[in-house]
């Protein structure tokens, strides 16, 4: 079977947990032998060139110029003006419809569709391709892709409805619509979203294993993964946050919070990239309890995972099925989390949700383990 595969943002431009799982997605198809290409973005000043040297994606790869990158430093009308563009961008949509009469794919799988225009579901069907749509937040829901902890109400405000009227439309109603949580999926199909199109919930748990799977078939190793927590060192715990480093992630919030309640025997090491990174490093100061490490690649990541004893995930937005829990759940680490979204569907037996934004909450139990 040909499959191509559509996500807004890919590496070199990745971020966050949708690049991951369409990344991991693109290798399954791979590995059951179907050939695989790909529609990503990129910024419209890149050499593409150099994108061609630092791509991961070992398949055929086709860019779509996008004004994404640039959005977040522009003043917040002109956000509001591309998120309207973006709805109706007819450039895109004709990119896309060129490269699927090329290919023509016998389905498309589409992720995250923000930067490269929500017309291109309408492409796919005129290609006559099956279309299986992958949800990983709420961006057909609200622009921004966030719902704060306390701010819910923000998706049934009269311009959120009417950019809901305007996405319901464009997303139409694929063959499948596949989500990790049933939390996410039921915020969509109360707004009338996908109103006939089959659904599915598949855990990412279950995506991350496959790709396990076929890398230890294929090294001819065994299947090793962890199904128990290791035991947590009690007289020095070490804490680890591995996200991106932005305010609804909850890392300041986490910082501040460790530095007014957390005794000299717990330490945080902090890893990822954003634009809250200076603020953070200011906030750590001279604290030597504390350590940000940067953005780490995925080895280095499982290095530190391993070494902690609690991976703590202190989001201040509601989350779908954050993929750093699988992780650490897979190398047996312990999890706390906030107990917003589709977090309370993946957590372990063992591992304990707070309530969200709850300083005290988060380290009375921390110090209950």
């Amino acid at each position: 079977m040909k499959i191509g595969l559509m996500n807004h943002l890919f590496a070199p431009y990745a971020r966050g947990g949708a690049e991951k799982v369409a990344s991991i997605m693109l290798k399954n198809y791979q590995a059951a032998g179907h050939e695989v290409f790909l529609i990503t973005s990129k910024h419209k000043n890149a050499n593409t060139e150099l994108l061609e040297k630092q791509r991961t994606a070992n398949c055929k790869t086709y860019y779509i110029d996008s004004e994404f990158y640039n959005i977040g430093k522009r003043p917040i009308f002109l956000r509001l003006f591309w998120h309207i563009f973006n709805l109706f961008d007819f450039k895109k949509f004709t990119a896309c419809q060129k490269i699927l009469n090329q290919e023509k794919p016998d389905l498309v799988v589409t992720h995250n569709l923000m930067g490269l225009g929500f017309m291109s579901a309408s492409a796919i069907k005129l290609s006559g391709a099956k279309h299986h749509h992958f949800l990983h937040d709420i961006q057909l829901l609200h622009p921004s892709g966030l719902i704060f902890f306390g701010k819910e109400r923000i998706l049934n405000t009269i311009p959120a409805k009417i950019y809901q009227k305007m996405t319901r439309r464009l997303i139409g109603t694929p063959d499948l619509v596949i989500s990790p949580s049933n939390w996410l999926l039921k915020e969509h199909t109360k707004r009338n979203f996908f109103p006939d199109a089959k659904t599915e919930i598949t855990s990412l748990e279950k995506i991350f294993n496959l790709e396990s799977k076929n890398n230890l078939a294929k090294n001819n190793l065994d299947n090793n993964f962890a199904s128990q927590n290791k035991k947590i060192n009690n007289q020095h715990k070490t804490l680890f946050f591995a996200g991106q480093i932005e305010k609804h992630k909850g890392i300041i919030f986490l910082i501040k919070a460790f530095k007014k309640l957390a005794g000299p025997n717990l330490t945080l090491k902090i890893a990822g990239r954003g634009s809250c990174e200076k603020e953070i490093i200011n906030l750590i100061g001279a604290d030597k309890r504390l350590q940000y490490l940067g953005y780490l690649n995925k080895d280095k990541l499982e290095e530190e995972l391993k070494k902690s004893d609690l991976l703590v995930m202190p989001s201040l937005c509601y989350e779908n099925s954050p993929t750093i829990i699988i992780e650490a759940k897979n190398l047996g680490v312990q999890v706390i989390a906030s107990n917003l979204g589709g977090v309370p569907e993946i957590v372990g037996q063992n591992d304990i949700l707070f309530n969200p934004g709850d300083e005290r909450d988060l380290f009375t139990k921390i110090n209950n383990i």
